[in-house]
């Protein structure tokens, strides 16, 4: 039994190997017996690394995805957002401790579906304003403009989650000084200054957003990252700045 076992798969092993020697580029590397049967070895393992890879890929994709469709079923409840599982649960999360017998920093990762199963921080996002006139609600515009804004990693550093990235109150605070920077706001107090009017513009009420889904993003949520808030890297948001 065994020793028919032993020569199918060598019978195996050499169709495997006349085959490979059809094609030019493997003709160096099969001509040997020796070296042939190394290169079948190798195509064989690469193969299967890359099999399970694809395999782990698409199925940790499907995780992300299960997330993110959660989240943007959800209503931004603001207690709901602060505790959500994924930054309140340790083992969504790495972790350190200190191992007294061995004297050393033992470091322990999540598990390879809980890595996969959070959403992933906002690295930029598209941001197409419009100018509010706070009395009437008019647009001042006849066109929204558009910034672009990136989040360096220097702003959620400090984070308890810094994995999640930026809060909503760092892409406010951006809008609001890009937009004090710009022309249109210059233009607007120019104007306003010789009908001896000044120009009411604040964080919190003048800088409207809105997220991916259309959805106003309140002030009240303002600590919770963004990631987290039905926006994701490379969205096209909305922002009204109320003068």
């Amino acid at each position: 039994m065994w020793n028919r076992v032993v020569s199918h798969l060598s019978n195996l092993e050499d169709v495997a190997i006349n085959y490979l020697r059809r094609f030019p580029c493997m003709a160096e590397y099969t001509y040997d017996p020796i070296s042939a049967r190394i290169t079948l070895f190798l195509l064989v393992v690469g193969t299967m690394a890359f099999i399970n890879e694809l395999y782990i890929t698409i199925e940790m994709t499907f995780l992300q995805k299960e997330t993110y469709a959660e989240l943007n079923k959800a209503p931004l409840n603001v207690e709901d957002l602060r505790n959500h599982r994924m930054v309140m649960d340790d083992e969504f999360h790495g972790r350190e401790w200190w191992d007294e017998k061995s004297g050393i920093v033992i470091e322990e990762f999540e598990s390879r579906e809980r890595f996969f199963a959070k959403p992933v921080h906002v690295a930029h996002v598209y941001v197409e304003c419009n100018i509010i006139d706070g009395e009437t609600g008019s647009d001042l515009l006849s066109r929204p403009f558009q910034f672009h804004i990136e989040f360096s990693p220097e702003e959620y550093e400090n984070e308890k989650r810094p994995e999640f990235g930026c809060k909503l109150i760092v892409l406010r605070r951006k809008l609001y000084h890009f937009f004090k920077e710009t022309e249109l706001y210059q233009e607007l107090v120019a104007h306003n200054s010789k009908k001896d009017e000044s120009v009411r513009f604040t964080v919190s009420s003048g800088v409207k957003i809105y997220n991916a889904a259309k959805e106003l993003l309140p002030t009240t949520i303002d600590d919770i990252q963004l990631c987290f808030l039905k926006i994701e890297t490379g969205d096209s948001i909305r922002c009204d700045f109320v003068v």
